[in-house]
């Protein structure tokens, strides 16, 4: 089951996913989610991980913000998973490990961190004291690959930073293919691709990243007809309460729309108690037809306006 997430923002504000295992998912949470509302507020970056169906020791993180936003939030979660294996470990933090994070990438960004002969990675690694390396192939069946870097928090920073700039400065085409990759998701064995993430990638992909069981009137969404023919998928993303109006518009209108054109089921829950912020969009149908709706979707979050009082 593929699932993605949005927040509300304009295009200046970048997605950056990184691999993390669930023990590091359960502290930058905190409690009652306590330090990952902190961590939002001190980057000014969005921070959530992604729900896990699949029962894998891996979480996606995901971090939305500017630049300088996302470069900040990951240097502020290295303090603290590194503060707090200090504490399990009751040893100084400075006496710690440098900490490791894997940073997921499209594949076709690898050559602009890379460089004509590894001259940029090289230059990276030399101007922060950070290591940096990346894998050969796409991982999991996915078109991303991943970015291992190592270092103090500060460090980190730095060339992550420089590899959001590079990312920045070097978009992938318009239209090319991408697939997120899901933790403990086997391969595709047809065309179409593993399902993704859950809260997964809606910046930074190519079009192609509201819930209740279908049918009009169920609880806590709006119905849709049958998906049309083929092979029928189903995919979770969530979105921000506060953009669900402009997504399923007055009287539903607009997602009837989105159906109508994507041919797709889309339900729209109501939002978790344990989570208001956020609210689930369950889309089924063909491939085609679920990306369709995707795009479709993003584009009505992403001209999501905060009210002017």
């Amino acid at each position: 089951m593929k699932k993605q997430k949005w927040e509300a923002g304009g295009m200046d504000r970048q997605e950056t996913r990184a691999l993390i295992d669930n023990n590091e998912a359960s502290i930058i949470i905190g409690k009652g989610g306590s330090n990952v509302k902190q961590l939002r507020a001190d980057s000014n970056s969005f921070v959530s991980i992604l729900r896990n169906d699949t029962g894998s020791n891996e979480r996606v993180l995901q971090v939305r913000g500017s630049v300088d936003a996302n470069s900040i939030a990951f240097q502020l979660i290295a303090e603290l998973l590194l503060k707090n294996d200090a504490e399990r470990n009751k040893t100084e933090v400075s006496e710690c490990k440098p900490w490791v994070f894997k940073l997921l990438i499209h594949k076709q960004s690898a050559g602009a961190i890379i460089g004509k002969g590894g001259e940029i990675i090289r230059s990276m690694q030399a101007e922060t004291n950070a290591r940096v390396s990346i894998s050969t192939e796409p991982i999991g069946g996915s078109t991303e690959k991943t970015v291992t870097v190592t270092g103090q928090p500060a460090q980190l920073h730095d060339v992550i930073k420089r590899i959001l700039t590079r990312i920045c400065e070097n978009p992938i085409k318009p239209g090319t293919e991408s697939i997120p990759y899901v933790p403990g998701q086997a391969p595709p064995t047809s065309f179409g691709g593993p399902p993704g993430p859950y809260g997964g990638n809606p910046y930074g992909m190519s079009p192609g990243p509201y819930g209740m069981p279908p049918g009009p009137g169920g609880p806590g969404g709006f119905g849709a007809p049958p998906p049309m023919g083929g092979g029928s998928k189903t995919q979770k993303i969530v979105i921000p309460t506060v953009c669900a109006g402009t997504v399923i518009g007055k009287g539903g209108s607009i997602i009837r729309d989105i159906k109508a054109v994507s041919g797709t089921n889309i339900s729209v829950a109501a939002p978790d108690p344990n989570n208001s912020e956020d609210r689930v969009v369950t889309i089924t149908g063909s491939e085609q037809g679920i990306q369709t709706a995707i795009f479709q979707i993003r584009q009505r979050v992403e001209s999501y306006q905060a009210p002017s009082y």
